[in-house]
């Protein structure tokens, strides 16, 4: 049996790596039996993160390769009907979701001061609150790290959200009242794309950027229906 090595969430938040929640969207529509485990020490990871596949011998890190490795497999392909054009536009929208307005989840829950106390009840509930905020702190200055080695981090909050904001209106747009970005069927933009949304909708913070989200009517029907389709919950 595959065994997905991801993060665990709560509720309808899948997971807390949008990556791994995307996976486990991607096995469960392709109805692959799998078992999942949660890592807590993320050094036994071959790349250091989740989500990482594990098919008998063989560790596959790296949501893009999982997909691939899925494929060519075990014929898992969500986008065999999709014209050309269409996948060309279906790359286009994920990588702008993965490598940009993920961020801007990061941003929101590890950096803007209004997402520090979900973080901390999250993460750190039950711990001393000395050894919490020392924690925090480390984990904060690692965040901003690598958001600056991004480049997104070298951003004041206002332009992080208003960078956001865009990618979260090109959605909106282009989605415009289909039920999935390229009509009745889930594609694998749609997979890579929801995660990253559903966290800013679903997660209870209230930054600037999680209400522009939630007032995207639009988004927050895919978000639902989409999870309703793919967990049946």
């Amino acid at each position: 049996m595959l065994k997905l090595f991801t993060l665990p969430g709560a509720g309808t938040i899948r997971s807390s790596s949008p990556f791994a929640w995307k996976i486990e969207a991607l096995l469960r529509l392709a109805k692959v039996e799998f078992e999942k485990e949660y890592v807590a020490d993320f050094s036994q990871m071959p790349k250091g993160k989740v989500p990482v596949l594990q098919d008998g011998e063989e560790l596959i890190a790296d949501s893009h390769f999982i997909s691939e490795h899925l494929q060519e497999k075990y014929g898992v392909n969500l986008d065999h009907t999709l014209s050309a054009e269409q996948k060309a536009i279906g790359h286009a929208f994920s990588r702008m979701a993965e490598e940009h307005l993920y961020w801007s989840g990061v941003y929101n829950r590890f950096i803007d001061p209004i997402g520090k106390p979900f973080i901390m009840q999250a993460m750190f509930d039950g711990m001393p609150s000395e050894q919490a905020e020392e924690i925090f702190a480390a984990l904060q200055r690692k965040v901003m790290s690598q958001m600056q080695g991004h480049g997104i981090g070298l951003h004041n909050l206002e332009e992080v959200y208003r960078l956001a904001s865009a990618d979260l209106d090109a959605i909106s747009d282009y989605f415009g009242e289909k039920n999935y970005l390229f009509g009745d069927e889930i594609s694998s933009a749609d997979i890579a794309i929801v995660p990253v949304v559903a966290g800013l909708i679903q997660t209870p913070i209230d930054t600037q950027i999680a209400q522009y989200a939630r007032s995207k009517a639009n988004l927050v029907a895919y978000v639902e229906r989409f999870d309703k389709a793919v967990f049946g919950e």
